[in-house]
């Protein structure tokens, strides 16, 4: 495989097509999930100094002081577990030049994705669900074309379920708030594009659905049992579901580039975003996540190889994903993780598991070439030349 791998081409549809597609419909309430206690942060945080540790630390670090100036967000680089990079660079608000930092919150977008997976293999291994049970077993009011689709469908892109960020105009509708049932609407009577299985075809809406079995699963919100079973856990303080009326302090304003003009990204409800794409975390916090992993302290290694296995339609369509995460070799390295994109945000989360390196990258800016940031930091990771 070229080093221009398959994640730059995945990248732009984590989610979200949303920047020119829908994610709407037309009630204007808040959700229930949103109808929750907001609360408001009033200490002011002690802020933590960045660490750049070692020759490679230094190395990667010049690589976007030197290379990159104009790179706007927060990179964590670490080697079993032992951080060498932790910074943050240029701002998390342009218009008040406030610093990103390693303790910026930034949106997620798809990293969410294997976040969600992690949720529901824990189901799995608690027997409160089946991987290849008929997810209509957990969700009500299932449209009978929906009858056939299992769990691993979902998790692994082959249901056939059309993508539902496409379905309507984004400028109104990814505006306004919407429930889970709202959202399922959006495409729950659209044929399927595909028979369950047949094919490959990555959509966002599978992972809309993987929520909603959660909730239908546990009995409670999302985003509850992801408190209850992650977060509070793994002490991922500064991780969450995001809402923008909430005062968080910290958070990253999102930005695009217009021409050679940096603008302010469209506003976007994150109610739209769901289990698919809907979090806020900090570089530090998923580290927290990336290590529990590692030492199965949520899965067990059974569970996490099946997760780490490609995935494949009838048709071999497929094979750059597993279950919730894309997978790639890199220079015979093997590569776990997932990219994101919406709006205003950039992400990336590499997991190099066969050498235990893992980079972190959340950028506060809608741009194409943090892709080229991380094929450069791979390359000084594992010493290649460059072509």
């Amino acid at each position: 495989m070229t080093r221009k791998t398959k994640w730059r081409m995945i990248f732009g549809l984590g989610i979200f097509a949303i920047i020119g597609a829908a994610c709407g419909g037309n009630e204007t309430s808040f959700p229930e999930t949103a109808n929750q206690t907001i609360p408001i942060e009033t200490a002011i945080p002690t802020i933590p100094p960045e660490l750049v540790s070692g020759p490679l630390g230094k190395q990667l670090d010049d690589l976007i002081l030197k290379e990159n100036p104009l790179f706007s967000g927060s990179i964590l680089v670490a080697q079993d577990g032992e951080i060498l990079l932790s910074k943050g660079y240029n701002f998390s608000n342009w218009e008040l030049k406030v610093p990103n930092l390693p303790q910026t919150k930034f949106r997620i977008s798809s990293i969410n994705k294997p976040i969600t997976a992690t949720l529901i293999m824990m189901l799995v291994e608690r027997g409160i669900i089946e991987l290849d049970s008929q997810m209509c077993n957990y969700l009500q009011d299932c449209p009978e074309h929906w009858g056939e689709i299992s769990i691993r469908n979902l998790l692994n892109h082959t249901s056939g379920i059309p993508e539902y960020t496409t379905l309507l105009d984004a400028n109104i509708d990814s505006r306004l708030p919407h429930s889970v049932d709202g959202l399922i609407e959006l495409f729950k009577e659209e044929p399927l594009n595909f028979t369950p299985g047949e094919s490959y075809q990555y959509s966002n809406s599978n992972f809309v659905l993987l929520g909603a079995l959660i909730e239908g699963a546990t009995g409670t919100f999302y985003n509850n049992f992801l408190q209850q079973a992650l977060l509070g856990p793994l002490e991922m303080e500064n991780s969450g579901m995001d809402d923008p009326r909430q005062i968080l302090s910290e958070r990253a304003a999102g930005y695009e580039i217009l021409g050679n003009a940096l603008v302010n990204a469209p506003y976007l409800d994150m109610t739209n975003a769901f289990a698919t794409a809907s979090m806020y975390s900090t570089v530090e916090d998923l580290l927290l996540w990336d290590q529990a992993l590692y030492s199965n302290r949520l899965l067990n290694e059974d569970s996490l190889e099946l997760m780490y296995t490609p995935n494949f339609g009838a048709d071999g369509s497929g094979g750059e994903y597993g279950l919730g995460w894309q997978l790639d070799e890199i220079d015979g390295h093997r590569r776990v993780g997932h990219t994101g994109r919406i709006n205003g945000f950039r992400t990336y989360l590499g997991r190099y598991i066969d050498d235990g390196f893992t980079i972190i990258l959340l950028s506060n800016v809608e741009t194409e070439e943090i892709m080229d940031i991380i094929e450069d930091m791979e390359l000084i990771i594992f010493k290649q030349e460059p072509a």
